[in-house]
């Protein structure tokens, strides 16, 4: 697999990153139009700086970059450059870039009618006698599809081998990179990835909750979110108060840490079995410190609704844990 990333005559062929689908493309309108036509998010652009940080700081820079004219993937070239110069920042000066219309959007105005220049650049590519790296090719979905029948998330790249007929040896992309409702309305309403996200959108829970960093929930939790069981007295409304609750574990195991064993999804419900562990260095329930290391099982149950949790139920094994630390 290493080798998919270090030889100098592959060819990376990229759609370009997370653009915003609220305004669509104007009708006829000009590559060069960005006013009139749908360009990346701040999101995207965020997406792609991480990217270019990423390729450099794994030592793959390419030899060159080749790029349509449409805004959003300018827009996502400036942003893979300025990810690179945050590794090293004399990366974008160095960098030979080409912007081509033969990259252009197929069959759009100023685009290129079919894929054929598009065939043709990546199969003469057999690497820069002057500079290591692959070839960075930054194109559409509609090209990317039209050539290799591989459907590709925005900022996803495709790794080809043109010595095998440009065969398609892999894929980089983010975690963060999703279908989109332009290209993948089939994949957008399939109940697997309904359980992507919600499993996704769980894990992200319990890492806000093991850095007990309020900041992390951000955008997890729904406005009116509660959460039952972790006192029998009174209910918690939001993330400080919840916090505030498990003070009871924190302060007695300060290291205390949840790793999620399993998921289930049914309809709009996670179910999550999981295992505290951590180190007895503080009172828990009355009990003082024994520096023993303590392991207790929990069941969590989350209804997911529009996109975020809106309601929670905490089980933790409270006698295992009393039985370990008096």
């Amino acid at each position: 697999m290493v080798d998919i990333f270090t030889r100098n005559d592959l060819v990376y062929l990229m759609r370009h990153g997370p653009t915003d689908w609220s305004k669509l493309d104007e009708p006829n309108v000009a590559p060069t139009d960005c006013a009139n036509q749908r360009i990346m998010s701040p999101e995207g652009r965020a997406n792609m700086v991480d990217m270019g940080a990423l390729l450099a700081s794994n030592d793959i820079v390419p030899a060159r970059i080749v790029v349509s004219e449409w805004c959003r993937n300018q827009q996502t070239l400036e942003s893979l450059l300025q990810g690179m110069a945050e590794v090293d920042p004399s990366i974008p000066a160095a960098m030979p870039v080409e912007t081509t219309p033969d990259l252009n959007l197929l069959l759009s105005l100023q685009g290129s009618p079919d894929v054929t220049p598009l065939r043709d650049r990546i199969s003469a590519w057999q690497g820069d006698p002057e500079r290591d790296g692959p070839l960075l090719i930054v194109s559409h979905y509609t090209n990317i599809e039209e050539l290799t029948q591989f459907r590709v998330f925005e900022g996803e790249i495709l790794v080809l081998d043109p010595k095998r007929d440009n065969l398609v040896l892999g894929y980089l992309r983010l975690k963060s990179a999703a279908p989109d409702v332009g290209h993948f309305a089939d994949a957008l309403a399939s109940p697997l990835l309904d359980e992507e996200r919600a499993f996704d959108m769980v894990e992200r829970y319990y890492s806000a909750l093991n850095a007990r960093d309020d900041d992390l929930f951000e955008g997890l939790l729904g406005e009116r979110w509660f959460v039952h069981g972790e006192s029998p007295s009174r209910t918690s409304r939001d993330v400080e108060s919840y916090l505030m609750e498990i003070d009871t574990y924190v302060a007695g195991i300060p290291d205390i840490q949840f790793a999620i064993d399993s998921l289930h999804f049914a309809d709009d419900v996670v179910t999550v079995i999981g295992t505290l562990t951590g180190t007895h260095t503080g009172e828990v329930f009355g009990y003082p410190a024994t520096g023993r290391q303590v392991e207790f099982s929990a069941i969590a149950v989350h209804r997911l609704e529009g996109g975020s949790i809106v309601e929670s139920w905490q089980m933790p094994d409270r006698l295992t844990l009393l039985e370990q630390v008096r």
